[in-house]
C-alpha cells in the first residue's frame, strides 16, 4: 500500500470519526437542552403543584374534622372550596405525569378524596345528633389515607424530577465518555487535528458540570458563559434561564413564608383575645360544650401561633437577620424558669418534670431570650413525646470550659440514621406516619441555629433507660471559669 494511500486512508478515518463524534455531540447537546428545559419548566411546576396539593389536603382535613365536631356550614364550605382546588391540582399533575407510578399515586388521591366526599355527603343527610365514634373513625381513616396518598404524589413528582436529573447526568456522562474515546482514537492518527476539537467540546462540558453542581448546591445565582451561536451557547442560555427561575421560585417561597407568617400574627392575636374574652364569660355565660369547643379553639390558635413564630424565625435565619444581645447569664435559673413555664403541660400528662444541677451556678455569654427559647423547645419536646405518668429530666453540668445542658425523655427515641438530619428544617423521623406531638420540623432547626450562633453545639443520643437525650453545649464565660 502506498504511503499516500495510507495517509488518505488515515485522514478518511479521522474525518469520519470526527464527523461521527460531532454528530453525536450535537445530538447529546440537543437532548441535554430538552432535559434542562423540562427541568426548568414542567418539573418545577409539577413540584409546586404537588406542594399545593398537600396544602389543600391539609385544609380539607382541618375543615372536615371541624365540621364533624360542630356541624357548622362554614367548615363544609371550606372542605368543598379546597376540594375543588385539590381536584384542579390533580388534573394538572395527571396531564404532565411521566410514569405509571405517578398516575397511580394521583388516582389513589382521587379515590381517597371521593371517599371523603361520600362520607361527608352522607353526614349532611343525617339529623344533627351526638357524634358517632364509628363515623368519626371512618372519616379520620379516610382523611389519613388522603394525606398519605397526597404525600406519595409529592414523592412520585420528586422521583420524576430526580429521574430527569439522572437522565441529564447520564447523557452528559455518555457525551464526555464518547468524546474521550474519540480523542484517544484521533490522537493516534493526528494530534494536531483531534486535540483542538476535543478540547473545545470537553471544556464546555466541564463548565456545564461545574454549573450543574453549583445550582444543585443552592447557588442559583451561578451563570454559564452564553457567548457564541452554537448549541453549547443555547444550552448555556437555557441553563441560565433554569437557574434564574429556580432562584425566583426559591425566593418566592421564602417571601411567601415570611409575609404570610407576618400577616397572620395580627388576626391570630385578635382571635386568641376574642376566645379569652368568651372563656371569661364577659359577653355571657357558657355551657360545658361551648367552653370545651372554645378551649380546643384556644389550644389550636396557640399551636398555630408557635408555628408562625417558628416560620418567622426561619425567615430571619435565611435572611441573616437573627439578632442576639449577648450578656453574661446564669444557666441554672434560665433552665429552671423555662421548665416552670411548662409545668402545666407536664401536669396534663401526669409527667414528673425535674431540673437537676451539678453546680449551684454556671455563667455563659448568651442571648437570654434565645437560649431560653432553645431550652423551652427541648423540654416541650420531651414532654410531648414522653408517655403518660413518666419522667422528664433537665440536667446541668460543666467540664470547666463548657456548660452542658441535657434533656432526658422516655419517648420513642431517634433512630441512628436520623440523629444528624433531625436538626434540618422540615425533617421528620417518620415521614408519612402520624406521631403524637410531631410538628412540621422547624423547632430543632431553629435550636441548632441559635446554639451554633453562640459558638456551641447541639446533638442527640439514646437514653439508656429508653427514649432520647438532647445535649446543648456552650462555652462558659470567663467569670464562670475564674
Amino acid at each position: 500500500m502506498k504511503v499516500s494511500t495510507r495517509i488518505i486512508a488515515g485522514y478518511v478515518i479521522l474525518i469520519a470519526l470526527t464527523v461521527a463524534v460531532l454528530s453525536y455531540q450535537v445530538y447529546m447537546i440537543q437532548q441535554l437542552n430538552e432535559i434542562n428545559k423540562n427541568l426548568a419548566k414542567v418539573n418545577v411546576n409539577d413540584a409546586l403543584t404537588s406542594l399545593y396539593l398537600n396544602y389543600h389536603e391539609g385544609l380539607i382535613e382541618d375543615g372536615a374534622l371541624k365540621y364533624y365536631g360542630t356541624r357548622y356550614a362554614q367548615y363544609l364550605d371550606q372542605v368543598q372550596n379546597f376540594g375543588g382546588l385539590l381536584e384542579t391540582d390533580l388534573r394538572k399533575l395527571r396531564a404532565t405525569a411521566t410514569s405509571e407510578s405517578e398516575l397511580e399515586a394521583i388516582e389513589r388521591v382521587s379515590r381517597s378524596w371521593k371517599a371523603v366526599q361520600e362520607t361527608i355527603a352522607a353526614e349532611e343527610n343525617l339529623p344533627k345528633k351526638p357524634e358517632s365514634i364509628e363515623r368519626t373513625t371512618r372519616l379520620e381513616d379516610q382523611l389519613l389515607a388522603l394525606r398519605m396518598h397526597s404525600e406519595q404524589v409529592v414523592v412520585q413528582v420528586q422521583a420524576a424530577i430526580d429521574n430527569a436529573g439522572i437522565r441529564s447526568g447520564e447523557t452528559a456522562a455518555r457525551a464526555v465518555r464518547v468524546s474521550w474515546i474519540a480523542a484517544s482514537a484521533a490522537l493516534l492518527l493526528s494530534i494536531l487535528v483531534s486535540v483542538p476539537i476535543i478540547w473545545s467540546i470537553t471544556s464546555r462540558l466541564r463548565e456545564l458540570g461545574k454549573a450543574t453542581r453549583a445550582v444543585a448546591a443552592g447557588q442559583f445565582e451561578h451563570r454559564m458563559p452564553a457567548s457564541g451561536t452554537d448549541e453549547f451557547a443555547d444550552l448555556a442560555g437555557d441553563f441560565n434561564t433554569m437557574a434564574q427561575r429556580l432562584g425566583q421560585l426559591d425566593q418566592m417561597k421564602k417571601d411567601f413564608v415570611s409575609h404570610v407568617s407576618h400577616d397572620l400574627k395580627g388576626p391570630l392575636a385578635s382571635t386568641r383575645e376574642t376566645v379569652h374574652i368568651l372563656l371569661e364569660e364577659i359577653p355571657g355565660p357558657l355551657n360545658e360544650k361551648q367552653r370545651r369547643l372554645l378551649g380546643l379553639c384556644l389550644k389550636s390558635s396557640e399551636r398555630l401561633s408557635g408555628m408562625i413564630g417558628n416560620l418567622l424565625d426561619v425567615s430571619r435565619m435565611e435572611a441573616g437577620m437573627m439578632d442576639y444581645k449577648i450578656e453574661s447569664c446564669d444557666l441554672v435559673p434560665l433552665a429552671r424558669s423555662a421548665a416552670s413555664e411548662l409545668e402545666g403541660l407536664a401536669r396534663e400528662k401526669k409527667l414528673e418534670l425535674v431540673v437537676e444541677s451539678a453546680v449551684p451556678e454556671i455563667h455563659i455569654d448568651c442571648d437570654h431570650g434565645r437560649i431560653t427559647q432553645v431550652i423551652s423547645n427541648l423540654v416541650e419536646n420531651a414532654i410531648k413525646f414522653s408517655p403518660v405518668s413518666s419522667k422528664a429530666l433537665v440536667r446541668i453540668e460543666t467540664n470547666g470550659e463548657y456548660a452542658i445542658l441535657s434533656v432526658w425523655d422516655r419517648g420513642p427515641g431517634v433512630p441512628m440514621l436520623s440523629r444528624t438530619r433531625i436538626f434540618d428544617r422540615f425533617h421528620q423521623v417518620n415521614p408519612g406516619k402520624k406521631i403524637a406531638g410531631q410538628s412540621v420540623g422547624l423547632g430543632l432547626a431553629i435550636c441548632r441555629t441559635i446554639v451554633e450562633a453562640h459558638g456551641g453545639s447541639i446533638w442527640v443520643e439514646s437514653n439508656p433507660g429508653g427514649g432520647s437525650v438532647f445535649f446543648m453545649k456552650i462555652k462558659s464565660s470567663e467569670r464562670a471559669r475564674a
